[in-house]
C-alpha cells in the first residue's frame, strides 16, 4: 500500500496523484474510493453496525425499522436490498459505502468534521473484478442474513441451521450443506454492486463493502478488510477544503448534486 505522506491542498494536486489510477487500461481490475472528512477516525473503515455496541441490537434494529415502516419496505425483496435502505436512512448496517467516482470522494473528504477543522482522508480501492460481487451473489446473501439473528445464534462450529432458514426468505434454493467456500465467503469483505434503484446511488457512483463475521464462533467481531486491497491512501489537508469544494462545485459535485432529498436541497439553497 502506498500512503501519500505530504497532505494535498487543491483539486489539482489530488487529479495528478490519481494520474496513474485514472488512466489505468488494467481490465482485470476497477478502482473504488471511499472519503472521510477526518483522517484519524478509528472507524473509518469499519461498517456502522460494528462501531460502538451496535451490533448487540442488529436484529432488533433490522426487525423494528421494518415493522414500523412496512410501505417503505415492500418493494425490496432480498435482506440486502432492506440493508441498503436502511442505510441510505441512517441505520447502522454491515454495509460501508464507497464509490467508482473519485470525485465523490473527494467531496466527502473535503467537507468538515461537525465544527472541527480537521484533515480529510481518501482511501482507493483496487479490486479483482473476479472478486466483485453483485446484489444476487450467494456469499452476499449469506453475509447479509447475519444481520436477523441473535448473536447467541451465530455459533456456526457446529450448525448453521439458524442462518439457513433466514437465507432461504431471499433464496428458496439455497443450499444447506454449508461448503467450504461458504465457510470462507463468511469470514470476508466484498465489494457488492447493488441495483441502482436509489437515486442517492445512481448521484453519488455508489457500491458497497460488506463486512462478514471474523471467525464461525460469533458474529460479534467484524471480518477484517485485507491492508492488501487498500491500493492508497491519500491526505486531504484541512487549509485546502475550501478551495477544493469550490472546484467540485464547479464541476456540479455538491450537496444539490448528491443528495437528492429535499432537506438536503434545502439546505443547499440556505447556505
Amino acid at each position: 500500500m502506498s500512503k501519500k505522506t505530504l497532505p494535498l491542498f487543491s483539486f489539482e494536486e489530488y487529479i495528478s496523484e490519481l494520474k496513474l489510477q485514472l488512466e489505468s487500461s488494467d481490465d482485470d481490475y476497477e478502482y473504488y474510493y471511499r472519503g472521510c472528512c477526518t483522517h484519524y477516525w478509528i472507524y473509518n473503515l469499519t461498517s456502522g453496525i460494528y462501531r460502538d455496541s451496535n451490533i448487540s441490537n442488529e436484529d432488533i434494529n433490522f426487525r423494528e425499522m421494518i415493522l414500523r415502516s412496512p410501505a417503505d419496505f415492500v418493494d425490496d425483496k432480498t435482506t440486502l436490498e432492506k440493508l441498503v435502505k436502511m442505510q441510505h436512512y441512517g441505520l447502522p448496517t454491515r454495509l460501508l459505502d464507497v464509490t467508482s467516482n473519485p470525485l465523490v470522494a473527494l467531496y466527502f473528504a473535503s467537507i468538515q468534521y461537525k465544527d472541527y477543522k480537521t484533515d480529510g482522508k481518501i482511501y482507493v480501492f483496487k479490486t479483482p473484478k473476479r472478486e466483485i460481487k453483485y446484489y444476487d451473489s450467494d456469499a452476499v446473501a449469506l453475509i447479509s442474513n447475519l444481520a436477523k439473528l441473535r448473536i447467541d445464534k451465530t455459533d456456526f462450529t457446529s450448525s448453521f441451521g439458524y442462518l439457513m432458514h433466514e437465507i432461504r426468505d431471499d433464496k428458496s434454493y439455497y443450499l444447506d450443506d454449508f461448503e467450504k467456500e461458504n465457510q470462507e465467503d463468511i469470514r470476508k469483505v466484498f465489494l457488492v454492486k447493488v441495483k441502482l434503484n436509489n437515486n442517492r446511488i445512481v448521484r453519488q457512483s455508489g457500491a458497497f463493502l460488506i463486512f462478514g463475521m471474523e471467525d464461525l464462533s460469533s458474529k460479534k467481531l467484524p471480518a477484517i478488510l485485507p491492508s492488501t486491497q487498500i491500493e492508497k491512501e491519500i491526505i486531504i489537508d484541512k487549509g485546502g477544503k475550501g478551495n477544493i469544494l469550490k472546484s467540485l462545485k464547479s464541476l456540479a459535485i455538491n450537496e444539490y448534486t448528491l443528495f437528492p432529498e429535499l432537506e438536503h436541497q434545502a439546505n443547499y439553497l440556505i447556505k
